[in-house]
Order: structure tokens, then sequence, then C-alpha cells
């Protein structure tokens, strides 16, 4: 296809086309748009007659049909158009048509009364259209100067470094480099330009060069348009898809047949695949109304119809969604013919598999190592790991000691509103259960600190929360109003609460009533609060103790928490 493209782009000669006999769209429409419309045209049609279709004339009015195809002596149109009598002349007022129109007329309807792009009443079959790009090639010639396209005297063979620079730019979008130019120069052989055309459309460059002009006539973006303009992000495969199609030297007949179908003539074939890209490189709304749903889809489906025409067929096929084509041969008919084939044509996200025999091996290879590796994770599992923290720990007694938090062990929570508690799986307490007005919780919590100078309580976030929390009012808040922290002792029970020296946190409600400083007054009510930019959040509290303890070995603690706002 490499070579197809090159000589379709740069050396394709131009055809010898037999001479239309007759111009329709020059020498007849305007003699019936002048002289006949105004009374036989869509607007207005005197006697029943209209002259605007092909199938209009052969249908005629209250005389019958106005032409018959092949001749015109026995057509109702030139009768008219020639006779003398006042009561049968047409146009019946204004100036005759000239001879010369009339003989256009007449050879016309000759001819067959060809009338491009209408459909034949009689048969129901298209006309052919008389215009040159619709008619078979007759005759074609080649030669060896591009001049010759141009009409002109030929020009001067261009010098071998200029040659070089051209084909270079031309096939790969680049310059040649000093040491190209210098070996193509160097080379005395007659083929060395024709080795340098074969270099360079095997280098991957050519690919890249020219599959950005077929991105263009496929109308590829990255992105799906309007005004949101959403990346599209396997928009990639398309122009992949290019690039090795012309790289590859892909026959012309797949590459058509894979970016119509691809997906169902080898649905298989990872390549093929990205080639239906070219369905869905338009322009595509992806915010939609229920109400424009079915507008939206027959606009995709019109895309894709006419850039098929424009890409493949070098016809704007699109007009016919309203109406027969005025000059090419398109009916309506045709068009959602053609639109119908696409209507399976669903946009959807797809896994490609690039390398099949590649990725069959290194999942072979992923698969045997998972497997080493969960045996050895196993074999860790049950024979090492066993035993190795509680033995870490004693060799170790001062590790769980060190560092500026130690995580509470908490042995006991209870709740004087009967509220229910679950140890999560990092250590924290989550309440579950309705919840309560007003409560008091109670903590049992063991530490191993030797020094203990100020405690952390953390109210964490949960998707079980109002609000995911951290607290459990409807708007997901909570007010501590006091907070106690007791020495725990086995044969006096909690000693005297400790005093706080003060309290900060990560945020609070206000500085006043509903601040950190609030549950750690003397008003049981007033409280630390979060609301005010800090619900559906982490958020902690610091309370520094009015006397550092100094401790040894394992500590017990009671805290109490109230909650009474």
């Amino acid at each position: 296809m490499k070579l197809a493209l090159l000589a379709a782009l740069l050396l394709a000669p131009l055809p010898m086309l037999e001479a239309a006999a007759l111009d329709f769209e020059k020498e007849v429409l305007p003699i019936l748009e002048k002289r006949c419309f105004e009374c036989h045209g869509p607007e207005k049609q005197k006697s029943g007659l209209r002259v605007d279709s092909r199938a209009a004339l052969l249908k005629g009015g209250g005389f019958g049909a106005a032409i018959v195809p092949g001749d015109a002596a026995g057509s109702h149109l030139i009768e008219v158009i020639v006779s003398t009598d006042t009561d049968v002349k047409m146009p019946p007022k204004g100036e005759r048509l000239t001879s010369a129109e009339i003989d256009s007329l007449r050879k016309w309807i000759a001819e067959g009364a060809v009338w491009p792009g209408q459909m034949d009443a009689i048969t129901d079959e298209k006309v052919t259209s008389t215009h040159w790009s619709f008619q078979p090639l007759a005759k074609s010639f080649a030669h060896a100067s591009l001049d010759a396209f141009l009409g002109t005297a030929s020009a001067p063979e261009a010098d071998r470094r200029t040659l070089i620079r051209r084909i270079t730019l031309d096939l790969t979008g680049l310059p040649p480099t000093p040491e190209e130019v210098e070996a193509f120069l160097s080379d005395p052989s007659s083929d060395a330009y024709a080795k340098v055309v074969a270099r360079l459309l095997d280098s991957p460059q050519y690919g890249e060069r020219w599959a950005r002009h077929w991105m263009d006539v496929a109308r590829f973006a990255e992105s799906h348009g309007y005004e949101q303009d959403y990346d599209r992000p396997h928009a990639y495969h398309y122009r992949d898809f290019l690039i090795r199609a012309l790289n590859e030297d892909l026959p012309y007949d797949k590459f058509v047949h894979w970016q119509l179908a691809g997906d169902e003539l080898a649905p298989e074939n990872p390549l093929a695949m990205m080639a239906t890209g070219f369905l869905g490189a338009g322009a595509f709304p992806t915010q939609l109304t229920e109400a424009e749903f079915e507008s939206a889809r027959y606009d995709e489906l019109d895309d894709m119809v006419m850039t098929t025409g424009v890409s493949f067929l070098g016809l704007s096929v699109g007009c016919a969604r309203c109406h027969d084509h005025k000059f090419d041969p398109i009916p309506a008919r045709d068009y959602y013919s053609m639109a119908a084939t696409f209507s399976t044509a669903i946009r959807s996200e797809t896994r490609l598999d690039l390398a099949p025999a590649i990725n069959a091996r290194r999942r072979e290879e992923f698969e045997k190592r998972l497997a080493e590796l969960r045996s050895e994770v196993a074999t860790y599992q049950q024979q090492t790991l066993p035993g190795q923290l509680e033995q870490w720990l004693k060799d170790h007694p001062e590790a769980d000691t060190t560092g500026p938090w130690e995580p509470l062990h908490v042995v006991s929570v209870k709740s004087s509103a009967g509220t229910t508690f679950e140890t999560q799986p990092d250590g924290s307490v989550l309440s579950t259960g309705a919840a309560p007005g007003r409560e008091v919780i109670t903590l049992e919590v063991e530490s191993r600190r030797p020094n203990v100078a100020a405690l952390r309580l953390e109210a964490l976030t949960h998707a079980s929360l109002p609000q995911n929390g951290p607290g459990r009012a409807p708007n997901g808040n909570f007010a501590l109003g006091d907070i106690r922290l007791q020495r725990a002792t086995e044969t006096e029970g909690a000693a005297e609460p400790l005093a706080w020296k003060q309290a900060r946190t990560t945020h609070q409600q206000n500085a006043d009533t509903l601040s950190v400083a609030a549950s750690i007054d003397a008003d049981p009510i007033s409280g630390w609060a979060v609301d005010a930019g800090g619900i559906g959040k982490d958020q902690a509290a610091v309370f520094d103790l009015q006397t550092p303890q100094a401790l040894t070995g394992t500590s017990r603690w009671i805290i109490t928490l109230t909650l009474n706002h």
C-alpha cells in the first residue's frame, strides 16, 4: 500500500475521459430555472405540471408526460416551446426561448433526458450522472515527467542534494542528516535514488508522517469536542493502527474493510479492532438530556456515513439525509440504507492485546513466579513467623515505650446509654447503634510508657456515621463536655482525676463554649465540638497534664468522656 498511496498522491496519471455530450448543470438546468420554474416549479404548478425534477417531467400534468426520453419530437415540452399558437405556446408571456436554448432542450431529451442525481420514475433506478467524475475511464497515459500534468515545458532536473532533501521531507517530514546526504552524493550507482526511497519507506517515520494526512480525512481527535471536550484516553489506538498499516504495507482493500467493520471481520485481530476507531473518531456530545438521545444517535450515524463517503468515495453523501442529492447520484433511500449498516455500531471501551504471543509468555512467567512467591510466603508464615513478634518484644522491652505517642491498649469500653462498641483493625473503637442524647463513656486502657505528660484523643470519620462523622449527631458533630483521666489501682480502684494544664486541637467550632478548652472547664455542658468546617474530617485534641507522671511497668488508666450537650 505504501507504493500505491505514494503513486496516488504523487504520480497518478490523469484520466482521458470521453467528453460528455451535454452538460446538464450548465446547459439545461439554467433554462428550466429561468424560463419555467415561475409557473411550474416548487411554489406553483399550473396545469398540475412541475419541471423541477425528472420524475415530475415524466409524470407530467393535464396534458400527460412532458418529456419522452430519447424522443424530443414526441415530447410535449418541445411542442409547446416551439408552438406559435397563443393558447399553447410557452412561456405564455415574455421572451420566447432562443434557438440555442430550444436546441439544448431537444438534445437533452434526445440523449435520454438524464438529470444527475434524480430517480427514474419509470424504472425506479438511479440515472447515471453526466458529470465527468462519474464517467468510466476510457483511456489513461503515463509519462516520465511530472511536467506533463502541468502542460508546461520540462523543468531542469534538480541536483542530487535537493533531491534527497525533497524526498526525505516528503516521506518522513524530517530533513536528511548530513551523513545521509553525503552517502547519497557519493553513491554512483544508477539506483541510488531508488535505494534512498526504499530506505525511507522502511523507516518508522514514514508511517508517522503519512498517518497524519489520513487522520485529517478521518476527522481524528483525542477529545470528544463540543463545549465539554472530554479526553478520549484510548483514541491513540486508531492513530497507531494508521502508522502500523502504512509501515507494514497493509493492502488497501483491508485498510478500508477494517476501518468500516474490523470488529466484525477480524474480531481476534487487535489491529482490526484498532482500525474501527475510524467510526468513532468524530465529535460526540458527552452530556445529553433524555430528549437529546435520539437526535444525537442519528447525528452520530450521519457522521459515520458522511465521513465514509468523503474518505472512500469522494462524495458528500450527507446531503441525502434530507433530500435526493441534487447533482451526485445519491438518493435519500441509498443514504438511509447506508446509515442502517452502521446502526449496530455502538461506542464502547475494549481491552486490546496488542502482542498476544509476547503477552502469553509474560503471563506464563508471571503465574509461575507468583506461585513460587506464594509458596515462600506460606512457608514463612507457617514455619518462621509464629512467635517472632513475642520474642522481639521480649528482647526489646523499650520499643513500645519510645516515640512521641504510644497507642493505648483498650481493655474495656462502657456506655451509660447502652451504646455498643466495635474494635476496628487499627485499634480504634467505633460506636454503633442508636445515638443517645446524652452519654458518659468509660474506657479502661493500658500503657507502658515510663513518662506520661499528655493524652491525645482522636475523633475519626467512618462511613457508618452521619455525614461520615466524626460525631454521631445528625449533622456529624459531637460535643465533649468533660474529659477525665485517672490511674487505676488494684486495691483502691480509681485514683483521683489528674489535673489538666491546657488543651489544643486540630479544629474547634468556636473559641468559646464549643472550644477544646471548654471540655476541661467546670461546666459539664459546654465542650469541644467540630462543626463550622470540621465535619467529615478526622480531628484530634491533646490534653496536657498539670503534672507529668513518672511510671514503671504497665499502667492502667480510666478515661471518662462526658457528652451532655
